[in-house]
């Protein structure tokens, strides 16, 4: 359709996203149950609530019924204006990419996609159910054709489009299509399999031996776990261990916890109940790498009382330095001047006289006949 709507029922995880208004047309759904469904479907049979189609789609044209050709029949049962080849004898004998959905006898679901474009390349749909046919598949209808044909495995395109690129003709891009059919495998409840195992094809597998249960929830620790003489619990983390994990881990030294019951075990070179003694060897290696360190409010004690001592120093230095002058301005100086030397009585003066001597002997020797004794 130009609208791009799409044709026929369609429900989407139990959900009737479109109804077909009473097109009869092939149709291919999953019920509630898992039973597939192929073939023709009443308005009556879509909307059964005693057991509901999850998934359904519609298709045009079933190929195979009960292991045989079922076009012919088709032909005449089902509404050909679904389709927009052409007249409903073209739509079925034109070459071109197909795309069908079927099982086989072992009930496995089986999808087919044939790469082609109309009326150059691709499969008619006699041949595409001669095809499945030989294939081994009993049952299957026919889903769409031509530029609609698209197989997209784990995200990435592994078809070749028929219609060209309308950015650059160079190219082919596929067509935005409105209904897909996708196949993924079943999932688990709950998805994460409680945190205890991995999701593979519908069913948790635990990984490890004490976690089973269709959802790894059932903790089984067994006769090799608990001995046959303790209560089966979950693990503890790290640091407590007892019943709910209410009991503290006293080991040190990095040392592990029994979860059960808290007992150590020490690393190598400690030893004791909570491994706080270390060995002879590793005391002493320990002793010998110890190094002398004193606290910060040590340090700033230690600082102000060397401050103290230099400042009673220098205020120590000050004084002798002004006592020395001041006895230097007081002192008497006895001198003998050199012509007394001979048995002269000695003269002491003060300081005073003696400047004015000093300058009295300094005149005497500029006389031109000083003597010299």
């Amino acid at each position: 359709m130009d609208t791009g709507e799409c044709l026929g029922n369609v429900v989407s995880d139990g959900k009737l996203v479109r109804d077909s208004g009473g097109i009869q047309n092939a149709q291919f759904g999953i019920r509630k149950d898992g039973t597939m469904v192929f073939g023709y479907l009443s308005e009556e049979d879509v909307v059964n609530q005693s057991n509901p189609f999850v998934q359904l789609v519609s298709g045009v044209v079933w190929l195979l019924r009960n292991g045989e050709v079922y076009i012919n029949q088709s032909r005449v049962a089902e509404c050909g204006d679904t389709q927009t080849t052409g007249t409903f004898d073209k739509f079925i004998n034109v070459i071109s990419a197909r795309t069908a959905v079927g099982h086989d006898r072992q009930g496995r679901l089986i999808l087919v996609h044939v790469d082609g474009q109309t009326e150059s390349r691709g499969v008619s749909l006699w041949e595409m159910a001669e095809f499945l046919k030989q294939q081994g598949v009993i049952n299957a209808i026919n889903l769409d054709g031509g530029g609609s044909a698209t197989l997209v495995l784990n995200g990435t395109l592994a078809s070749y489009p028929s219609e060209h690129c309308p950015f650059d003709s160079m190219w082919r891009c596929p067509r935005s299509i409105s209904t897909v059919v996708c196949v993924h495998e079943p999932a688990c409840d709950p998805p994460d399999c409680s945190g205890h195992g991995l999701c593979v094809a519908g069913h948790c597998h635990c990984d490890s031996h004490f976690w089973a249960g269709p959802a790894c929830d059932t903790l089984d620790c067994g006769p090799a776990n608990c001995s046959l003489h303790g209560v089966c619990s979950a693990s503890c983390a790290p640091g407590s261990y007892g019943e709910s994990c209410s009991q503290k881990c006293q080991c040190q030294h990095g040392s592990s916890c029994d979860p059960v019951h808290g007992a150590c075990s020490c690393p190598a070179g400690f030893y004791g109940s909570s491994c706080e003694h270390a060995g002879q060897c590793l005391a002493s290696q320990k002793k010998s790498n110890e190094k002398f360190s004193l606290s910060e409010s040590a340090w700033v004690s230690l600082s102000c009382a060397l401050a103290l001592l230099l400042v009673l120093s220098v205020l120590g230095n000050v004084g002798l330095v002004l006592r020395g002058r001041q006895q230097h301005r007081k002192q008497d100086y006895c001198y003998h001047p050199l012509r007394d030397i001979n048995g002269d009585t000695p003269h002491c003066p003060t300081s005073a006289a003696w400047d004015q001597e000093e300058i009295q002997q300094l005149e005497d020797t500029q006389e031109p006949n000083q003597e010299f004794l």
